[in-house]
């Protein structure tokens, strides 16, 4: 199992582009992990909520937890507290192209929070636009990191 989350792990390491990762390689580690048999929460505690790693495979790890091994938001930012990575921020950045149809003029969109924030009702939000990566109105999601703490 070990094995097979470092693989994980190093394919979002060669999948970065200048500390940002796109949806499509964000939404591929998380279904990676999810093929993994018998990994549970203490596993992704151990492998992926280490300092040793960036905020974006600690987010991985985050949402792999809530939404693939059900784990409740609170216990979940339990963890990232006590792995002291739950004031880690990532941003996640939109260009949003489309209206009922129409194309528009490119429009930026900028989302700093951080991976506590993402536990509580306030960080559902970003959790549904993770989930679905690029779609429809979202021609581009990427996150990225905001600021490096190893």
């Amino acid at each position: 199992m070990a094995v097979a989350i470092s693989n994980v792990v190093e394919f979002v390491g060669s999948s970065l582009n200048n500390e940002s990762l796109e949806s499509e390689y964000y939404l591929k580690a998380i279904a990676d992990l999810a093929l993994i048999p018998d990994i549970g929460f203490l596993d992704v505690q151990f492998f992926l909520f280490s300092r040793n790693h960036s905020a974006i495979i600690n987010l991985i790890g985050l949402h792999y937890s809530i939404a693939s091994l059900h784990v409740l938001p609170t216990e979940v930012s339990k963890a990232l507290q006590a792995h002291r990575v739950a004031e880690r921020v990532v941003c996640v950045n939109l260009v949003i192209r489309w209206f009922y149809g129409f194309r528009l003029p490119d429009e930026y969109e900028c989302h700093r929070i951080s991976l506590g924030e993402l536990t509580v009702a306030e960080g559902a939000e970003f959790f549904a636009i993770l989930n679905r990566g690029a779609v429809h109105t979202v021609f581009l999601l990427r996150i990225s990191l905001v600021n490096v703490d190893k």
